[in-house]
């Protein structure tokens, strides 16, 4: 993909098993040089080693994006040995699976340090170093902060976060030459052992889920990884403050079959 041969490309969760990965990988056969940055130092070194099997280039840096001073140390120190950040991907995420009326002030804290602090700090420091470069920042998201429809409260609302930041930063900073761009996945399966529990739990259920979208499956991390690299790219290079739902159109109908609407209810 033009825009992306030699750039330095940082991905938060980016040894994740199903998303994070998958950009890591796409962005490195569009050229760039990733730096998973990650806690999981086997998974990251595996990413790291198919990257290099398949022709890119990689490294693996340990950090914990819930510690604002190390995420800033860490991302001066990536721009110190490569010269530059030219692409942050903020991956790093998780959900808690609890109502309002569950969830205790603790965890609705992890859902916002790992959804959306995360991701502002990572950009905060990042942007010196972005602005130098004529970067691109992508936030990754989720449906469930463009539709009510799916609970996960706390990860709705700290992911509505993001779409939030991406606006404000392209106003604040766009003339800096730097873009920033949300992708909102839908149902994600892969190899998450979340959705393969969830199929042994009750059978059919995955058959169910892509169901419910309209292109008649659910996503692949392939399809994410693929947008985020067209963002992080030149090819997008006129495109800032969106966000890119990649949810197989479930969005466009707001979750209702196709036809005359009535016939639902």
């Amino acid at each position: 993909m033009r825009g992306l041969d030699g750039a330095a490309a940082v991905v938060t969760g980016g040894a994740g098993p199903n998303i994070g990965s998958a950009t890591s990988e796409a962005l490195a056969d569009a050229g760039a040089h990733v730096v998973v940055l990650d806690v999981d130092e086997d998974a990251g070194e595996r990413t790291v080693d198919r990257i290099e099997d398949d022709g890119g280039t990689a490294s693996f840096v340990h950090c914990d994006v819930c510690d604002p001073a190390e995420l800033s140390e860490t991302i001066d120190a990536i721009a110190a040995e490569l010269g530059t950040v030219d692409v942050l991907v903020n991956n790093a995420g998780g959900a808690a699976g609890l109502t309002i009326e569950e969830i205790d002030p603790e965890t609705f804290d992890q859902n916002v340090d790992v959804n959306l602090k995360s991701a502002f700090f990572a950009t905060r420091a990042a942007l010196p170093h972005l602005r130098d470069s004529g970067g691109s920042v992508v936030f990754v998201s989720t449906i469930n902060a463009c539709l009510g429809g799916f609970s996960e409260v706390a990860y709705a609302a700290a992911n509505a976060g993001l779409h939030s930041l991406a606006e404000t930063l392209t106003a604040d900073h766009a003339g800096d030459g730097v873009r920033f761009n949300v992708v909102a996945p839908g149902s994600v399966v892969g190899d998450s052992e979340t959705w393969q529990r969830r199929e042994a739990d009750s059978p059919g259920m995955l058959d169910r889920l892509a169901d419910l979208y309209p292109v008649g499956r659910y996503g692949e991390p392939d399809d994410v990884a693929d947008a985020v690299t067209f963002l992080a790219s030149e090819r997008a290079e006129w495109i800032s403050g969106v966000t890119l739902p990649v949810d197989g159109g479930l969005a466009a109908t707001g979750g209702l079959p196709g036809g005359t609407w009535w016939d639902s209810i």
